[in-house]
C-alpha cells in the first residue's frame, strides 16, 4: 500500500483561490480531534500542526469524552474539539451531548465543538447545532475554512471567559 503524503493531499484539496486565514499565526490551541478515518486524521493534523496547534487524536466518540474529562480533571482543557459525526462505538452527536452535560454539571464554559462530516445534506448543520455543536464543516477539510472556524470559536470562548472573570460576585472578607 502506498504511503500517504499529507502535503500532496492538502495541495490537491486546496482550491486555486484559497480563502485567507483570519488570525495571527502566534495564537495556538490545544485541539482534540475525534476522527476514525486515518486519512482525515493525517490531513487535519498536517494542517493544524503547520500552524503550531497541538492535536490529540481519538478514534471514536467514547474515547473523545474520556479524553475531554481527563484533561478537565488536570486543569488542562482543550480549546477546541473537532468531532466527526459518524464513528464506531459512539458517534459525534452522542459524544457532544455527553460533553455538554458534563460541562453543565461541572459549571464549565462550553468548549467549542466543530462537527466534521462527509455529508452535506440539507438539515445536517441544524442537527449538529441542535446536538450542541458550534459549527459544521464538510470533509474533505479545507485549510481556510477549518482554521477560520477554529479561530472564530476560540476567540468567542476567550471573550466569554473574560466576561465571566469580570462578572464574578464580590467576595466579602470576614475578620
Amino acid at each position: 500500500m502506498p504511503r500517504l503524503n499529507p502535503s500532496a493531499l492538502i495541495s490537491a484539496l486546496e482550491p486555486n483561490t484559497v480563502s485567507p486565514v483570519s488570525a495571527p499565526n502566534d495564537v495556538v490551541f490545544n485541539i482534540l480531534l475525534a476522527e476514525d478515518n486515518t486519512v482525515s486524521q493525517a490531513l487535519a493534523v498536517k494542517i493544524l500542526e503547520k500552524y503550531g496547534h497541538t492535536v490529540e487524536i481519538t478514534e471514536n466518540g467514547s474515547l473523545a469524552v474520556e479524553s475531554f474529562k481527563a484533561r478537565v480533571q488536570v486543569n488542562k482543557p482543550f480549546d477546541i474539539i473537532l468531532m466527526d459525526i459518524s464513528m464506531p462505538f459512539m458517534g459525534g452527536m452522542e459524544a457532544t451531548e455527553l460533553i455538554r452535560a458534563y460541562e453543565m454539571h461541572k459549571g464549565l464554559l462550553p468548549t467549542p465543538i466543530i462537527a466534521l462530516t462527509a455529508h452535506a445534506m440539507i438539515g445536517d448543520r441544524e442537527q449538529c447545532l441542535q446536538a450542541g455543536m458550534d459549527d459544521h464543516i464538510t470533509k474533505p477539510l479545507r485549510r481556510g475554512e477549518l482554521l477560520n472556524s477554529i479561530n472564530n470559536l476560540a476567540g468567542w470562548r476567550a471573550q466569554l471567559a473574560q466576561q465571566r472573570l469580570h462578572h464574578r460576585p464580590p467576595t466579602f472578607m470576614t475578620t
